[in-house]
């Protein structure tokens, strides 16, 4: 699944991505690539799936996407 990151706590890592369908979904530091959630800013594209716990759904195995040169901003580069 793609989406963009919405907001990202540089106190405790974690953050929150607004997913393709429209839906948010909050995210922990450890589920961050190895480049860190340190590298992820407000506006970055990413992909991620989707886990289902017991109270809600959150985003594991996060990696950025970086966009081609002339791809508008905003616009989502999902394989």
């Amino acid at each position: 699944m793609c989406g963009s990151i919405t907001r990202v706590s540089r106190k405790d890592g974690s953050g929150c991505i607004l997913a393709e369908d429209g839906k948010e979904v909050c995210f922990e530091r450890s589920e961050a690539s190895r480049d860190g959630v340190d590298k992820l800013r407000v506006g970055h594209s990413v992909e991620f799936e989707l886990q289902y716990g017991f109270e809600r759904s959150c985003a594991v195995n996060i990696k950025r996407l970086h966009r081609d040169a002339g791809q508008r901003p905003g616009a989502l580069n999902c394989p």
